[in-house]
């Protein structure tokens, strides 16, 4: 069989997803695997989320199980897994993160817990991206979505760590457009506002949070619903394809109509 050049640059072409085996990241991997794409899962620890992906789609996805804090073996364990594939990473969507579960002003917070939030979800995006880079910077190509949220415009009562975080990666993500446009990559950042997921898996005290602050968010919304995971993956979709060739830089706020 030979083939064409499209379907050559599909084969060996590979999207990475961080976060994989949360709601979102394991919502795109479904879709873009239905698209034919080559995957590269970075989760942490569950994967249950990811199972049936695995099983349906083993010659198309590679799974790497690495703390994204932890930037020697993240660098290692990608390394290994795009020379045996023999894929190119091009795309990267960058969705992992951790959510505050004390709910406290700052003065009132653990210090320790800011801590952790700060390393895992900045730390942890500079580190995918210093790993991700190189091989996007080694053929003048690449595109990015990170995704921030949109309390980096309004804050967040009782969660200043997560709201600090997601501000840093929405900076990131503007800095590196700049300094890395050079290369012809492009980066970008996706802030939703409240999104309809599964929150079975958190804690009780995180889902009464949740669902008290949707309660009240919904009421801002002049949609009055929130987002669908349907509705961020059109627009991740739109900014990693190849009609998009000047978009970068940008913060792109999912809410409904809120301002």
């Amino acid at each position: 069989m030979i083939l064409s050049e499209s379907q050559w640059q599909k084969k060996n072409k590979a999207i990475i997803i961080t976060g994989a085996n949360g709601n979102v990241g394991s919502y795109f991997a479904r879709q873009y695997l239905e698209l034919g794409e080559n995957l590269i899962l970075f989760i942490h620890e569950q994967e249950h989320r990811i199972l049936e992906i695995k099983q349906n789609y083993p010659d198309k996805v590679k799974v790497v199980r690495s703390d994204l804090n932890n930037l020697e073996k993240l660098e290692e364990d990608l390394f290994k897994i795009v020379n045996k594939a023999n894929w190119q990473p091009d795309r990267l969507i960058h969705t992992a993160t951790i959510h505050s579960h004390d709910f406290q002003p700052l003065v009132d917070t653990d210090p320790e817990l800011w801590k952790e939030i700060i390393n895992v979800n900045l730390v942890g995006t500079f580190n995918v991206l210093k790993c991700v880079l190189p091989y996007f910077k080694k053929n003048q190509y690449g595109k990015i979505v990170l995704f921030a949220s949109n309390v980096t415009r309004i804050g967040l009562p009782n969660g200043s760590a997560y709201s600090a975080s997601k501000a840093g990666i929405a900076n990131i993500g503007r800095t590196l457009a700049a300094e890395e446009a050079e290369s012809n990559i492009i980066i970008n950042t996706v802030s939703p506002g409240p999104i309809k997921i599964d929150d079975s898996h958190f804690s009780e005290s995180y889902r009464i949070f949740r669902k008290q602050y949707y309660k009240e968010k919904i009421r801002e919304i002049p949609l009055k619903r929130c987002a669908s995971f349907d509705d961020l993956f059109g627009l991740c979709k739109f900014l990693l394809s190849k009609e998009n060739s000047y978009i970068t830089g940008e913060e792109f706020f999912i809410t409904g109509g809120k301002l």
